[in-house]
């Protein structure tokens, strides 16, 4: 992918948010550059701190249960608490799209647009790497022109938690290709789940 620049941050699950933060901040050395409460809808949310060392930002989520089970919590349940999904920064989130698309993949919703005080910030989620993995990509445009968004913007970071939201209700679990049809090198059958 041409229009690919790096990583823009690294998400994790946690149980416990509070402790988390601590670890980030008190033990690793990062430092808060962006944090929300009750994310999401009516029926369940979320808590965010992202955290930032050097270049390196970590976006750390625990799940508020409201009327349903929130998809953080979840996940954590699942897959237990660790990485949910990584973003590449892309410079040009339209085509890479395009171009992601041309080759089957599979992205749950639109691109997000918003501004977080520095300038524009569009982010989009694909499905799920793999059968029974909970791991997706998202791709993050931050410059567009002389602008670039530094941090995070509450309405787009609600967005893409309802399109997961969305996407659990529905109840079929997808991934970012078709496995049963695409034609992956040396793969005889689909790949199972795992257990």
């Amino acid at each position: 992918m041409d229009h690919s620049t790096g990583i823009d941050h690294i998400t994790l699950c946690v149980e416990n948010l509070d402790a988390a933060e601590y670890l980030f901040t008190k033990v690793l050395g990062f430092e808060v550059i962006w944090s929300a409460r009750d994310v999401g809808t009516e029926k369940s949310s979320m808590d965010t701190v992202v955290v930032q060392r050097g270049s390196a930002k970590i976006a750390l989520m625990q799940g508020r249960n409201k009327t349903t089970k929130s998809q953080i919590s979840q996940f954590v349940e699942r897959y237990g608490q660790g990485v949910q999904h990584f973003a590449l920064e892309v410079d040009d989130i339209e085509a890479a799209c395009r171009e992601w698309e041309t080759h089957g993949v599979q992205f749950s919703g639109s691109v997000k647009e918003g501004r977080d005080g520095f300038g524009p910030l569009k982010q989009r989620f694909t499905f799920p790497l793999f059968p029974g993995s909970g791991l997706f990509i998202e791709l993050t445009q931050r410059v567009h022109g002389d602008e670039k968004a530094k941090t995070f913007v509450r309405s787009t970071v609600e967005s893409l938690y309802k399109d997961i939201e969305q996407d659990q209700a529905s109840g079929v679990e997808r991934t970012i290709i078709d496995y049963g049809s695409s034609p992956i090198p040396g793969r005889k059958k689909p790949l199972k789940r795992a257990s």
